[in-house]
């Protein structure tokens, strides 16, 4: 068995309207039938499969050469980041199960497991349910799976086995975490997520359930953080990546992140002050290169701040020193690092969080630079978590082999862009406990402003943070792909117009 669109990879998008993608996907198709000749073993295989003025997201089940059973995805996913009702047909079958050696096969695909429908229709007996999928990670994703996979193995008296897809593609993460259910609903074999792995078992023999590791949160948010850059960086071409360093959090658990997921030797740092910069963050900067064997390269921006401040004082000099001016530094280190980006063929990895995007707490063309946005669905306080896991582990998939990498100074100083002394975050915005509370409200659950102030918040906090989420909508559009990991990230999830005059 293979999971969802294994063949293509998931979703193909708008390659499925090329004529030359689908007559491709048939050669690969044919080349997977004839390797089943004269073998016994059926196997299963996931693809867009392609008639008149149609094509389905089908399941085929092939055996010595030939087809012996087809299932369509019945259920086309349009929400999120999901868009099948603009490529595929759902159409009914025949042949509603496999029957295999006097036993009924259910197969689904993703999101037909999902629905609660079955319910409403007439019992039947089965032995065996089958779901290939192609699951996008999400915090709190594996339990919903294994929820709905009970209520079916518990309704039906069957066994079920749900298999998934492992990689990433874009911005979606595939955590694999490929399980078996026994007929009362208790999964009985696990398999390891964000890694790819192939198991065989016999269903009637499946010894007493054993343990099931317990799924640690930050952990697994971790291991999917890492996957999604190393996968971005090998499917396109990157040997290299780099980022700016600030001696912040952000870009420290950007680089941790980094060191873990490929060879030092192929990770660049960078440490860009200007007159702001303060003699602590360097120090923590370089503390945080030393713990994770990375180089980080000092290259001021003070000169070049000056520079420009001259020439553009005639016209300056006419209004007040405001955001401008801490923009221009911002502007002169994206300007380096897209620079060395080029120079050496590298990834640039930028820090910002989702905290900050949500609010427009960043500088378009300045620290939003990048290739890849690697904290783009992370909030703050969830950066500051990650930090403090990671500090207390180090796991055997780890390029670095030891704990407490992160300074303790980066964890407990208060955030700041340092563009101007004394600039601390909490200026402009309130601490991010709350901050990133109200953020969950307003964008992963979509709440009105009334509900979020019946839960206790301040109207005017509320009011504030909707109107920068609201005007800072512009910049995310401009925003560098990032690793969805949350029920609601900020970019195919949500999509609100930039030019709308709705307001509360």
């Amino acid at each position: 068995m293979t999971s969802e669109l294994s063949l293509t990879g998931y979703p193909p998008q708008d390659l499925l309207f090329r004529k030359d993608f689908l007559k491709k996907v048939e050669i690969f198709k044919q080349k997977i039938i004839n390797l089943t000749k004269n073998k016994k073993t059926i196997f299963a295989l996931s693809i867009p499969l392609s008639k008149i003025n149609e094509i389905t997201n089908a399941l085929l089940l092939v055996q010595s050469g030939r087809i012996i059973y087809t299932v369509q995805k019945q259920i086309l996913p349009n929400y999120g980041v999901f868009d099948e009702k603009r490529y595929f047909s759902s159409t009914q079958i025949t042949t509603k199960y496999f029957n295999y050696r006097n036993k009924k096969i259910q197969f689904l695909i993703c999101e037909d497991m999902w629905t609660n429908d079955f319910t409403k229709k007439k019992k039947e007996k089965l032995d065996l349910i089958v779901v290939i999928n192609a699951s996008p990670f999400e915090i709190g994703k594996f339990k919903l799976r294994q929820s709905h996979a009970s209520k079916r193995a518990k309704y039906f008296k069957s066994s079920l086995v749900y298999v998934n897809l492992v990689g990433s593609q874009d911005d979606l993460i595939f955590d694999g975490g490929s399980f078996v259910m026994d007929k009362l609903g208790k999964i009985v074999i696990q398999e390891k997520f964000f890694e790819e792995s192939e198991t065989h078992f016999i269903l009637d023999s499946i010894a007493k359930k054993k343990p099931i590791k317990k799924i640690n949160k930050f952990e697994n948010l971790y291991r999917a953080l890492m996957l999604g850059l190393k996968n971005y960086m090998t499917k396109n071409g990157f040997r290299f990546a780099h980022l700016g360093l600030s001696g912040g959090i952000d870009s420290a658990l950007t680089l941790a992140i980094l060191a873990d997921t490929i060879d030092s030797e192929n990770i660049h740092s960078f440490y860009l002050p200007s007159k702001f910069s303060s003699n602590d963050s360097k120090k923590d900067a370089e503390a945080l290169s030393n713990n994770v064997g990375i180089k980080t390269s000092e290259i001021s921006i003070e000169i070049l701040r000056n520079t420009i401040l001259k020439h553009l004082n005639p016209i300056f000099k006419k209004y007040k020193e405001d955001v401008t001016e801490e923009n221009i530094q911002s502007r002169l280190r994206g300007l380096i690092l897209m620079a060395l980006s080029n120079k050496l063929n590298s990834l640039l990895v930028t820090t910002g969080n989702k905290s900050e995007l949500a609010v427009g707490y960043s500088t378009l063309y300045g620290d939003m630079c990048g290739g890849y946005s690697l904290l783009k669905d992370v909030y703050k306080t969830d950066v500051f978590e990650l930090c403090r896991w990671r500090n207390k582990n180090t796991l055997s998939y780890f390029k670095v082999k030891r704990n407490n990498i992160i300074p303790e100074e980066i964890l407990t100083k208060e955030p700041s862009a340092e563009l101007k002394y004394n600039q601390k975050d909490s200026d402009l915005l309130p601490p991010y406990e709350i901050l990133d509370k109200i953020l969950s409200y307003l964008i992963d659950e979509n709440r009105d402003v009334k509900f979020i102030i019946k839960k206790g918040f301040i109207k005017d906090d509320v009011m504030k943070i909707w109107k920068m989420i609201k005007n800072s909508e512009f910049k995310r559009y401009q925003s560098a792909i990032g690793p969805k990991v949350s029920k609601m990230s900020l970019s195919l999830d949500r999509r609100f117009p930039i030019t709308n005059k709705f307001d509360l």
